[in-house]
């Protein structure tokens, strides 16, 4: 962990999935990660703590506004799906990490933003979730393989792929792919 990372203890943030913390690895600066739709930053800190330089999305001023204060993460409130235009297709990133999260239309924005030997983090409901409650809009859902499938189409190297049910904090059905560009 960062010793020097200083998070404000009033902060209310969640904590960070499994899926991210068994996946993303400490390493010795110079990183780059981006965290997209980032929320309440549970992930952007938790990067930030492994030593990570972070930048983090959200439609959300409040919430990103939250945790400016932090050295090693840099809070961007834009409304990726409004703007038409993806803001970082000049820039690519170590690690990008999506959880919770789902417009098809920038999954390709997504991986073009992932450098050469990068990694992509993706967690979010599958269609079984409409079962369980919200969300269970199929427009928000991944199709049986999705994830699977676009990082086959893009060529990406599989680490590891879950299509699973969880049954704790609550009951819900999601896909999680850890994937490597090559």
């Amino acid at each position: 962990m960062n010793k020097n990372l200083k998070i404000n203890n009033n902060l209310k943030i969640g904590k960070p999935s499994n899926w991210i913390t068994n996946n993303l690895k400490g390493h010795i600066g110079g990183l780059t990660l981006l965290d997209i739709a980032c929320g309440g930053g549970r992930h952007s800190i938790y990067a930030a703590s492994k030593g990570y330089k972070v930048i983090s999305l959200d439609i959300s001023k409040e919430k990103i506004l939250n945790f400016k204060s932090i050295k090693s993460i840099y809070p961007i409130q834009i409304d990726i799906e409004a703007s038409n235009a993806w803001p970082f297709k000049y820039k690519t990133f170590d690690v990008v990490i999506v959880t919770n999260y789902l417009y098809r239309p920038i999954f390709q924005d997504i991986i073009n933003s992932i450098k050469l030997g990068g990694i992509l983090l993706y967690e979010t409901f599958s269609i079984e979730n409409s079962i369980f409650g919200k969300p269970n809009n199929p427009k928000y859902l991944l199709k049986p393989h999705e994830l699977l499938n676009l990082a086959k189409k893009n060529n990406m190297e599989i680490i590891n792929y879950e299509e699973i049910i969880t049954q704790s904090p609550i009951k819900k059905a999601l896909q999680r792919i850890h994937t490597r560009v090559r």
